[in-house]
């Protein structure tokens, strides 16, 4: 028993940190003039559009948080889907998350920050560059969360406040403005971008609710560390329901912040160049270059919740029996001094580098213009989060879930999972890519194939 508290090393605070860390990256601030472009220069069109965004991640964490709260088995989502789903399904998830999802989203996250890194410090932004700083932050991050994992936990936790400081800090300086009567209103940009939503007429402002929703994509990653995550059963429904609202409440703070403060139009002026704008008008010239640097750490936030999370996936793999006995049972293998799985988190490191070599081809040879591997990533786990969404309906079919998370959050999660998921799909440059991953994704499976489906703590009521 002393062995196992000791594991319940997170508190409630790292596992709403980390939800916040994995979604809040640097995107955020750089997306308001094109959302603004998109309504046609409207905040209050915006403000929905975000909110549609939004409905993926506060409703799915809803569904999710049915399961949570039945269950801190190893694994997070592979062993919601053992228990409420099926197992053939949870080693499909758990495979994909493993091998596919969360490396491939890693390598690109790690890439960006290099990108950030090489304007902070004045590099020439070459890919090579970006490539070389963004793997050195990758391996430094994989090293961190294996040999020093409670550091790792602090390390998320302030990243966490890092990045949040200046979305709070442009909401205020947002409501200054309204209250001091020096706000700026969108009417007056008509002339600019024509009326709200005629730019493309009609209702062609909510397709740009797509881009968007990969603002908040990362999220159900978090569930994997529940066993090491102090009285997981009520600790992790509460992060996965509070955590998605703090993440609109900030976004929707930022975006009409530096709206009203600059002006609908001034903002889609500037481009990505916004925040510059208004740090340098704020805090002088000299401040123009610190949105890089926010930028960088909100990057590194987002990276090192992936690597937190992704370095217990193998592990959950092995102790499910989901792979063959002999690597199952060097994966599930924890280092005795530091109570850590060593070896899932060089299965999961490698699985980074590799896709890291995939997504520098790709940016190389311009597979993927304006784009990269992660959106066919992202765009398949969204599909794969539907089955859990119809075992919330189930669940309430059962009368153990209210009509909100039984009812109402697996249908409009369903929708946003379906809407945004086929249309990035659907691209038809990124075919090679939906290709190349389902057939990793098989190759994976196959290998895997024939082994005993374990279910953990098979003999507890599923429902208790």
């Amino acid at each position: 028993m002393a062995e196992k508290d000791a594991r319940r090393r997170y508190s409630l605070l790292t596992a709403i940190c980390l939800i916040m860390g994995i979604c809040i990256g640097s995107g955020i601030f750089f997306k308001s003039d094109n959302v603004l472009v998109a309504t046609g220069g409207s905040i209050g069109l915006g403000v929905v559009m975000f909110c549609l965004a939004a409905t993926y991640i506060v409703f799915g964490g809803l569904c999710l948080s049915l399961f949570a709260a039945r269950t801190d088995g190893a694994g997070g989502l592979v062993d919601y889907a053992a228990r409420f789903v099926s197992p053939r399904f949870a080693r499909l998830i758990g495979l994909h998350y493993a091998f596919v999802y969360l490396p491939s989203i890693s390598a690109v996250i790690f890439w960006v920050a290099g990108v950030y890194a090489c304007m902070v410090l004045g590099l020439p932004g070459t890919l090579a560059n970006q490539m070389a700083i963004g793997l050195a932050l990758m391996l430094a991050c994989s090293a961190t969360n294996a040999l020093a994992p409670r550091l790792s936990g602090w390390a998320q936790n302030a990243l966490t406040v890092v990045k949040v400081a200046p979305l709070v800090a442009v909401g205020a300086v947002g409501l200054l403005a309204v209250l001091g009567g020096w706000a700026q209103e969108s009417a007056g940009v008509s002339g600019v971008s024509g009326t709200a939503g005629s730019g493309a007429g009609g209702l062609a402002w909510l397709a740009a609710a797509a881009p968007i929703a990969f603002s908040f994509d990362g999220w159900p990653a978090a569930t994997s560390i529940a066993p090491e995550l102090r009285d997981a059963r009520r600790n992790l429904p509460i992060a996965l329901v509070a955590a998605p609202l703090a993440i609109l409440a900030l976004y929707l703070a930022y975006f009409v912040g530096i709206s009203v403060t600059l002006g609908p139009a001034t903002v889609m002026e500037a481009g990505d160049g916004s925040l510059a704008l208004l740090f340098s008008r704020l805090f002088g010239e000299r401040a123009a270059a610190w949105p890089n640097l926010i930028a960088l750490l909100a990057v590194l936030g987002t990276g090192n919740g992936l690597v937190l999370s992704l370095q217990r996936l193998p592990q959950a793999l092995g102790l499910r029996g989901d792979v063959p006995d002999r690597a199952g049972a060097w994966l599930a293998r924890e280092s005795g001094n530091l109570r850590f799985p060593v070896n899932s988190a060089l299965v999961a490191t490698a699985a980074m580098l590799a896709w890291s070599c995939v997504h520098a081809a790709a940016q190389a040879c311009g597979l993927i213009p304006n784009g990269d591997v992660s959106e066919v990533s992202v765009c398949l786990a969204m599909l794969l989060m539907l089955p859990y969404f119809a075992a919330a309906w189930h669940l309430r079919a059962a009368g153990e879930a209210g009509v909100l998370r039984g009812r109402v959050a697996p249908v409009l999660a369903g929708a946003c999972c379906l809407f945004v998921g086929l249309s990035g799909l659907a691209e038809p440059v990124r075919a090679a890519f939906v290709v190349l991953e389902l057939a990793v994704l098989l190759a994976v499976a196959r290998a895997c194939a024939g082994r005993t489906m374990v279910r953990p703590n098979e003999g507890e009521d599923r429902h208790d």
